[in-house]
């Protein structure tokens, strides 16, 4: 098999974070044996004149050949438009990418659609990113959007959906033969294998959005789906294939065999962030006392994993925790978090004196967005009784605003309370606990990124960085590959993935 990535950027003159540079995604395509990658610069997705970023793109590509270019066009330019597509055209762009979220327009707008039919005419596909600060309205647009290519009769494919939209992405692939979609940000659990079942596994296209995503990730979700093998051929290259008009016998490159299993564990290792119970997204194998986890957790090499229940984050602490301990009892190979919440802080300390009888739960979590902020006087106070449990807590992503503060505050006042920071942060927000021994990032996510993962790692040392997933609603095996790419030697890896969550959780 080999792998066409149909989505990637670059930036000639990066900065740090995130990482972003030519050189990062050239080594990133060369490691994981890439034959070709759908390439634009940065330049095309930021606040720059869409003439530059595209005699931008056209000089690296040209440079780089196993670099395909991508136009990028911006409505909100409208000056010189068309010469901007004629360049496009001239300097042989293989398809043309727009940011309507990133760049706060809607691809509504009437120059959009004028655009659009003049580029139907070159037969090209028309790449439409989903996300960035302005695409709150990004799941409306993908019917419009469905609806513009079918009447003016080009490709379209939706790069960055949101896995909470892919209810409707299947929708509207269903109606519309049209519509491809990248796959990067679709990445649930068992998405291919739901997209299989619904026969659309010939309209999706691989695509990492790298460099500042992980190649190896990805990867490993195509590998790793129960799927046949030709439906992941396919999704790794032989749809982007018929989609560009190319003769796998006639490539510009050589192509590039990539190896066929998935980048494992070769020895167990532990996940220290997963959830039990349903999600309101399209995975129907998962409920309230039904869960997927020890299976996922089994094919990833995963020997122990320590789960939260959904329902008891955000409905019902008592009912959930209890849902948890019958879980437990039917899987072995799980350990729970006490769910408390710092809205009810009698009924907290009620549930960890219960379930803390029981060995097998060996942490509390808090949801802050819907506890509360980490600074707020009544999550200090819980976390002051979590304290004399001497239990390790799993915070998740403060929404409410930063959570150091809070958690400076916290754990000043109990210095052996040791506090992991869900989904991470880069090296901005390291800095800010570098000082606090008792404080532990780990990154599970959609968005999963190597690079945050690195530069956390080099401030706060391997010591204080852990594993985890967040399965059921990520598989763990695109979680792994993230870290994988992360790590520089088998000391790190033997640290994260195994000797610091035994040491911090009593395993």
């Amino acid at each position: 098999m080999i792998a066409i990535d149909f989505a990637t950027d670059f930036a000639a003159r990066p900065i740090a974070e995130p990482d972003t540079g030519l050189d990062q995604l050239l080594a990133q395509l060369e490691r994981s044996q890439t034959t070709l990658a759908l390439a634009n610069s940065r330049r095309g997705m930021v606040h720059q004149p869409a003439c530059e970023a595209i005699a931008e793109t056209l000089e690296v590509t040209a440079a780089h050949p196993r670099l395909l270019p991508v136009g990028t066009l911006d409505p909100r330019r409208y000056v010189g438009w068309e010469d901007d597509l004629r360049a496009c055209i001239d300097g042989g762009c293989v398809a043309y990418r727009f940011f309507p979220g990133r760049q706060n327009w809607t691809p509504r707008i009437r120059l959009f659609e004028k655009m659009a039919a003049a580029i139907a005419e070159t037969g090209r596909p028309i790449i439409v990113d989903l996300n960035g600060p302005g695409a709150g309205a990004a799941r409306e647009w993908m019917w419009p959007l469905a609806e513009l290519a079918h009447r003016l009769g080009f490709p379209l494919v939706l790069n960055e959906v949101s896995y909470g939209y892919l209810g409707e992405l299947i929708t509207v692939m269903h109606d519309y033969p049209e519509v491809h979609a990248v796959i990067r940000w679709l990445c649930l659990a068992d998405m291919l294998e739901l997209m299989h079942a619904e026969g659309l596994t010939s309209r999706l296209l691989y695509g990492t959005n790298a460099p500042q995503y992980s190649v190896t990730a990805l990867r490993n979700q195509v590998l790793m789906a129960e799927i046949p093998e030709e439906a992941k051929a396919a999704i790794l290259a032989g749809n982007a294939l018929r989609l560009l008009g190319l003769d796998p016998a006639k490539l510009p490159v050589p192509p590039l065999t990539i190896k066929p299993e998935a980048d494992l564990p070769t020895r167990p290792i532990i996940d220290m962030h997963a959830h039990v119970g349903g999600f309101p997204l399209p995975q129907p194998n998962d409920l309230a006392e039904q869960t997927t986890v020890p299976r996922m957790s089994e094919r990833c090499n995963i020997e122990l994993t320590i789960v939260s229940h959904y329902n008891a984050i955000n409905y019902d602490m008592r009912q959930g925790n209890a849902q948890t301990q019958r879980l437990l009892d039917r899987h072995p190979t799980l350990r729970g978090y006490v769910v408390c919440d710092p809205r009810d802080l009698a009924g907290s300390v009620e549930q960890m004196e219960r379930y803390f009888k029981d060995p097998r739960f060996v942490g509390v979590k808090l949801y802050c967005p819907f506890g509360g902020n980490m600074a707020t006087y009544r999550m200090q106070a819980l976390l002051d009784e979590v304290a004399r449990f001497g239990r390790p807590t799993l915070i998740h992503m403060d929404e409410g605003g930063s959570p150091y503060g809070g958690v400076r505050q916290a754990c000043q006042r109990n210095p052996d309370l040791v506090i992991v920071k869900a989904h991470g942060d880069d090296a901005e927000g390291a800095r800010q606990v570098l000082d606090l021994p008792n404080v532990y990032f780990e990154f599970c996510s959609s968005g999963i990124q190597p690079g945050r993962i690195r530069r956390a790692m080099d401030i706060l040392g391997p010591e204080r960085i852990l594993f985890g997933t967040d399965q059921q609603l990520f598989a763990p095996w695109f979680e792994y590959g993230a870290y994988l790419d992360a790590f520089t030697n088998e000391r790190e890896a033997e640290l994260v993935l195994r000797e610091n969550p035994r040491r911090i959780y009593r395993l």
